[in-house]
């Protein structure tokens, strides 16, 4: 039995490290470099966050029937607009598992200003730490690096326009 305790011991240990290892994914923070996704949008199409290298991005984590979501959706279509091509959306939805349902919801809203992206097995969401009630958005600068969190929503076009020029 003396003989087995250390070969159970070190067992033990190893397995406690791979559980910590495997079981603490970093969630990127501000000035960190924006973990890269690729998700299809409404209309089909395969988009991924790398795709926009070199642009400022808004990264909106939302979902449907969010009422928070939606008071903040004219400040980021009008910040958008106001941009002139300067500034990137990407509307991730999470919390829902019908890519269906996200697309009869951004029609009826007519939230079709930039591309709608299920998050079907909440992947993106998870990666970014963002899987609390929504919205959350991320601001990622040209070279794909974090510089602004936000848990809640946007109050105006404004608050939105300030950080992309403060970048």
């Amino acid at each position: 039995m003396k003989r087995k305790t250390p070969i159970i011991l070190a067992t033990i240990a190893l397995i406690s490290l791979v559980m910590i290892s495997c079981g603490t994914a970093k969630i990127p923070q501000v000035g960190d470099k924006a973990p890269d996704f690729t998700l299809e949008s409404i209309d089909g199409k395969s988009i991924s966050l790398s795709d926009f290298r070199g642009k400022v991005v808004l990264i909106v984590f939302t979902s449907v029937n969010c009422k928070e979501c939606e008071e903040q959706m004219p400040h980021i279509i009008k910040a958008y607009q106001q941009a002139g091509g300067k500034l990137e959306v990407l509307d991730i939805y999470h919390i829902i598992y019908d890519p269906r349902l996200v697309r009869d919801y951004v029609t009826k809203k007519q939230f079709t200003t930039f591309p709608a992206l299920p998050d079907l097995n909440n992947k993106v969401a998870t990666a970014y730490g963002a899987t609390r009630f929504p919205p959350t958005n991320f601001i990622i600068d040209a070279a794909g690096i974090i510089r602004y969190k936000k848990i809640g929503p946007f109050q105006s076009q404004e608050e939105i326009e300030n950080i992309v020029r403060s970048l």
